[in-house]
């Protein structure tokens, strides 16, 4: 059975959900359904990205990723929202043609972005996803459907094209034997999960005695000289660093909520220091 996934910030609270799920299981039929977040922040184009990016590689090859936050257009000739479809990864995504495409990809390979040339007709006024799921991202998910071996988009959607503007986030960089990353994203449990994925921390340290700097409010709780393998590592309520499901860098306190006790948010920066 194909699989759809939807990611987006309506909440639980509205009957946006049900609506949404309501017309996939009307127009797909065959198709499963699953959520990966509805709790996204409102507008926060980053945090659905993030979200997107850490859960989709537990999803079998094929499936179709639906993500729709609310839309804020800077064309006031043409304020209605639109989609981009891409193929990454063995997966299929579309996304709000806003700029978050470098939010989800590997930088240094881009992959290839369609777009669909022709005006979407707006019968379900303030639900735009419903208007191009029966329009153009319909018109696609029937087509794999079909053939789940394609590899593009039908026409009328445009042909792939190279499309490297938008939301690159601040790259991990190195400057005077610091490396510098910043908190992407906060769970709900006070987790902070940074862009220093492994790879780079173990090339950048490479055996060496190191720091790990944080800009907390707590000065005992502002720097760790070694990474954990699981959050109960440490004693107590202490400042613990780890390895995501993803392989990225994640700074949790043991039992308790690190975003609040250490006064970190997204953006904020992360530094290593090698001894």
């Amino acid at each position: 059975m194909p699989l759809l996934t939807l990611t987006t910030d309506y909440g639980l609270r509205d009957p946006y959900v049900a609506m949404l799920r309501g017309r996939l299981l009307s127009r797909f039929p065959h198709w499963r359904t699953e959520d990966i977040s509805h709790n996204i922040s409102k507008y926060d184009l980053v945090e659905a990205v993030y979200v997107l990016k850490t859960a989709f590689p537990f999803f079998p090859p094929g499936t179709v990723h639906l993500l729709d936050t609310g839309y804020r257009s800077k064309n006031q000739e043409n304020p209605w929202p639109s989609y981009i479809v891409v193929r990454y990864q063995g997966h299929w995504f579309a996304l709000p043609d806003q700029g978050l495409l470098p939010l989800l990809v590997d930088r240094d390979e881009p992959p290839l972005v369609q777009r669909y040339p022709l005006t979407v007709s707006r019968p379900n006024a303030g639900f735009a996803l419903l208007d191009w799921l029966d329009g153009p991202l319909g018109m696609l998910i029937q087509a794999l459907g079909q053939d789940p071996s394609r590899t593009k988009a039908p026409e009328p959607w445009q042909e792939p094209v190279s499309d490297t503007t938008g939301m690159w986030l601040d790259k991990v960089y190195e400057r005077d034997g610091v490396l510098y990353g910043r908190v992407l994203y906060a769970d709900s449990y006070g987790n902070l999960h940074t862009n220093l994925d492994q790879a780079t921390v173990e090339a950048f340290v490479s055996d060496r005695p190191f720091e790990v700097l944080l800009r907390s409010r707590q000065p005992h709780e502002n720097r760790s000289d070694r990474i954990q393998g699981y959050y109960h590592a440490v004693e107590g309520q202490r400042l613990t660093l780890l390895y995501n499901a993803i392989g990225y860098l994640e700074i949790a306190l043991n039992t308790n909520h690190a975003e609040s006790l250490l006064g970190l948010r997204v953006q904020d920066q992360v530094m290593i220091e090698r001894s």
